[in-house]
Formats: C-alpha cells, sequence, structure tokens
C-alpha cells in the first residue's frame, strides 16, 4: 500500500514549539520495509566513512592549494635570483643553464668553484627542487579535486537518504518521537557517532601519515645510500658524480615532502622527532648537496645531517605505530561496537513501534526479521589510499653509470621504554571530551523535560513537550552540509 504523506512534500514542524501539521501516514508492513531499505542505505554509505572523508580531504585540499600559492611565489623569487647570480658569475652564459650543464663546465678543468659560483650552483639546484616540488603538489592537488568531486556526490546521497528517514519516522509518528526511549536512544546514538566521526577521521589522518612517513624513511636511506657512493667515484668522472648526487637530492627532496605532507595531515600534533624544524634543515641541507660533493669535509657534515635525520625518521614510524595499536584502534574499536550496539537498539524500538501501529491500524502482528542486526561497522578500513611523493627519476646517460639501488636496511629501532611518550588523547582525537559533556547536559534537560511532562500529565495538560526537536535540529545540521558540499562542488 503506497506511504501517504512523505518525501518532499511533507510539512515541516515549527521549530518554536508551534503546534505540528504533521498528517499521520499510512502504517503497513510496506511501511516498514521502507524504513528498513533506507537504513540499509544510510549504513552502506557510513561503512565508506563518506562524510569523514570529505571532510579530511577537503582541509587537504585547502592545505595544497595554499601550498601550490606559497611554490609558485618562491619560484618566481628564485628565478630572480638565479638571474643576478648569473650576472655576477658568467655574464656570457646562457641564461637558461641547469645545475649540470653549470657544473660540469666549470670542474672539467679541475679547478674549484668560486664561492660566486657555488652560490649560482646552489640557486639554481633549488630552482630545480621547487619545480619539481610544485609540479608533484600540483599533481597531488588535481586528483585530489577528483577524489573530493566524487565523495560530494556520495555526500549528496547520504544527506538525501538521511532526510528521507527522517521525513518517513515523523511522518508514522506524527512530528513526535514513537517513545520516550526511542528519544533518549536517540540522543545516545547521534552522541556515539558524532564521536566515532571524529575517531574515524584521527585514525584515517593518522594512517596516512604512517604511510607517508614509511616512503620518506625508505626514500631518506636511498639517499643516505647514494651519497655514501660519490666519494668512490673519481674526481674526473663528473657526469658520474652528478647523477649519483642527483638521485641522492631527488630521494631526500621526496622524503622531506612526505614528512611535510605528515604534517599537513595533523597539524595540531607535536612531532617528536622529524619536526618542522628538523625538516627545515634536511630543506637547506639538500639546497648545498651539489657543492657539498666537492670537498671530503662538506660531503661528511652532510652525510652526518642526512644519517641524523633517516634514523629519526625510523624513531617517528615506531612512534606512529605505537600510536595507531595502542590508543587509537582500541578507543576505536570499543567505540565502534557501543555505536553499533545502540543504533541497533534504536532500530528494534523503532521496529517495535511501528509494528505497534500496524497493529492498531489492521489488528495484525507482524513478524519482521531484522536482518541487518549482524552487519559489521567497517570503521578501520578506508579505500582512499594517500598520494605519496615520489622521486624524480634521473633521466640521462650518466644515470647508467651509477651502480643500482637496493633497499636500504631500516634504521635501528628505538627501544620502547626509549621511545617518545604518546601524544594526549586531545591531540589525537581533538575535541571529544566536550562532546561528552555537552551530551551530559542534554541528557539533563531532557530528564527535566521529561519530568516537567509528567507533572503536567497528572494534572490533565497534555502538552506535546517531546517534540521530535532533535530530529528536526538533525534534518537542520544536514542540510547545512550538505549545502556545504554544493558549495564546494
Amino acid at each position: 500500500m503506497e506511504i501517504k504523506n512523505t518525501g518532499s512534500s511533507l510539512p515541516s514542524q515549527a521549530l518554536n514549539g508551534e503546534t505540528s501539521t504533521w498528517i499521520p501516514a499510512e502504517i503497513t508492513a510496506e511501511t516498514l520495509e521502507k524504513y528498513l531499505n533506507i537504513e540499509k542505505e544510510i549504513q552502506s554509505y557510513e561503512k565508506r566513512h563518506v562524510l569523514e572523508n570529505y571532510q579530511v580531504k577537503t582541509e587537504q585540499l585547502e592545505q595544497l592549494e595554499k601550498k601550490v600559492e606559497e611554490l609558485e611565489e618562491t619560484q618566481k623569487q628564485l628565478e630572480e635570483q638565479a638571474m643576478k647570480l648569473q650576472a655576477v658569475v658568467d655574464a656570457d652564459g646562457a641564461s637558461d643553464q641547469n645545475v649540470k650543464e653549470f657544473l660540469i663546465e666549470k670542474t672539467e678543468n679541475g679547478q674549484e668553484l668560486t664561492k660566486e659560483q657555488e652560490d649560482f650552483v646552489d640557486a639554481l639546484n633549488r630552482q630545480e627542487i621547487i619545480k619539481r616540488e610544485l609540479e608533484s603538489t600540483n599533481q597531488q592537488r588535481d586528483s585530489l579535486k577528483e577524489e573530493v568531486a566524487i565523495l560530494t556526490e556520495d555526500g549528496e546521497k547520504v544527506q538525501k537518504f538521511y532526510e528521507e528517514r527522517d521525513e518517513l519516522l515523523d511522518s508514522i509518528f506524527g512530528g513526535d518521537y514513537g517513545s520516550d526511549l526511542e528519544n533518549r536512544l536517540e540522543k545516545e546514538v547521534d552522541l556515539l557517532k558524532e564521536q566515532k566521526n571524529h575517531m574515524n577521521q584521527a585514525h584515517f589522518k593518522w594512517r596516512q601519515g604512517h604511510m607517508m612517513i614509511k616512503q620518506a624513511a625508505i626514500q631518506l636511506g636511498l639517499g643516505v645510500q647514494k651519497w655514501k657512493e660519490i666519494p668512490e667515484i673519481p674526481t674526473d668522472e663528473l657526469e658520474k658524480r652528478y647523477y649519483c648526487a642527483a638521485e641522492a637530492r631527488n630521494n631526500l627532496v621526496a622524503a622531506s615532502q612526505n614528512l611535510q605532507g605528515a604534517h599537513r595531515y595533523l597539524p595540531n600534533v607535536i612531532f617528536p622527532y622529524c619536526a618542522h624544524e628538523e625538516v627545515e634543515t634536511l630543506n637547506k641541507a639538500i639546497t648545498y648537496i651539489f657543492t657539498d660533493m666537492q670537498t671530503t669535509e662538506r660531503h661528511e657534515h652532510a652525510m652526518s645531517c642526512y644519517h641524523v635525520i633517516y634514523r629519526r625518521s625510523g624513531a617517528l614510524r615506531q612512534w606512529f605505530e605505537q600510536v595507531l595499536n595502542t590508543t587509537i584502534a582500541q578507543d576505536l574499536s570499543r567505540l565502534t561496537e557501543e555505536c553499533k550496539l545502540k543504533s541497533l537498539e534504536l532500530r528494534r524500538e523503532r521496529i517495535r513501534l511501528i509494528g505497534e501501529r500496524i497493529k492498531a491500524m489492521t489488528g495484525k502482528d507482524i513478524d519482521f526479521v531484522l536482518d541487518i542486526e549482524n552487519e559489521g561497522d567497517d570503521a578501520a578500513t578506508d579505500g582512499q589510499v594517500t598520494q605519496l611523493f615520489e622521486a624524480e627519476k634521473v633521466e640521462g646517460e650518466g644515470s647508467t653509470l651509477a651502480p643500482g639501488l637496493q633497499m636500504p636496511p631500516a634504521p635501528t629501532p628505538v627501544p620502547l621504554t626509549d621511545l617518545a611518550p604518546p601524544p594526549s588523547n586531545e591531540e589525537i582525537f581533538g575535541k571529544i571530551d566536550e562532546l561528552k559533556k555537552r551530551h551530559e547536559t542534554q541528557v539533563q534537560d531532557f530528564q527535566k523535560s521529561q519530568a516537567m511532562n509528567h507533572a503536567r500529565m497528572e494534572v490533565g495538560l497534555k502538552e506535546k513537550l517531546n517534540a521530535r526537536r532533535n530530529r528536526r535540529n538533525r534534518l537542520q545540521m544536514h542540510s547545512e552540509e550538505l549545502q556545504a558540499l554544493e558549495t564546494a562542488a
């Protein structure tokens, strides 16, 4: 039988306490089936964490947009600097000369670079680094834009299902709650889902950061490995020495980008290893890599810098794994199970209430199997894999002269007793405690409202104090989120 007065044609209940204008729907078994089908659709989207992923990736996209702007501005400044330095070191030189051409030209006769020439080499190198970083960041941004576009479409779909469910329930219960228990359970489920949303986002960010740090540790190891090979190459084999240093540089640059990417995912977390200052020190060292290769003393000094951050990247990886495998995994598992059970309890109560309405209208009991009870919540799974910064391959004849790269040994693990302490729960999860306090206040207000309601009913006053304010507020919140999705699209 067709359900009446559902969908967008339903009048909205006023939020200012006015009498509800909801027209009760004709309640049948098909009504219950429709409710359960909507719940299944909502669950399918929630398991994919559409809204959480959308929020995380829009934040990341905003950060990458800012990063692109910064790199473009830096690129302009470096181009101007290189032009000024070139006028000093080689007034007749080609304006588009690169590091390799200039370096080989100036050192092929065995002479050392002057201070001005070193500055020019460093400027050209920095210019090449920024160019590559800008290209890879643009690629990441464009890829992320595509992901956000897909998430925007899915977000709009799940928002419509939320609205459809709320409108259906309002039509069934006339704009009120079916029972005090349904009211209380809905409040509890809303809080638990809000908390789980925060935890899911935290879990996603920490896993993405962990992946980038793992990649950075490998790239740092490869960079150190190539840097060690340079003293073994004769000084007159200029191209071979250049390509070896270039491979070291490109791996170190990619590592730095991945470390910075991990920082962007977790801007409020203080990294105990490979902090911002250490990454900045690495970047400065990379700038001088082609002048550092000229002397043994400078080569060894640079090696010390590279090796230290390589070891500390291994410690940072351990630290991330400890946080993920202990605090986050345990708290998320507990909250996921609690949310699952409470949501099931709410669905059962609504099914019971709908069944009572069906019996009141038809005189028949309904026997309906809740086949969604055993559906698990895949909270720890996310199909979206972060884009990792890759080392730029060195092209040219000289690159074939360098020994093939093999995976470097992992840094020596830090004893767990010496590992930095984990961050606080607030650093990991955000403002979970504030959500709990807000919920406690809402529960207290609800209990006071219920006490007043019972007192008035005892004296014959049948005011509808238990209007579906929570559901209407949540529907309003869904509408605002949908507007945000449409604006972002």
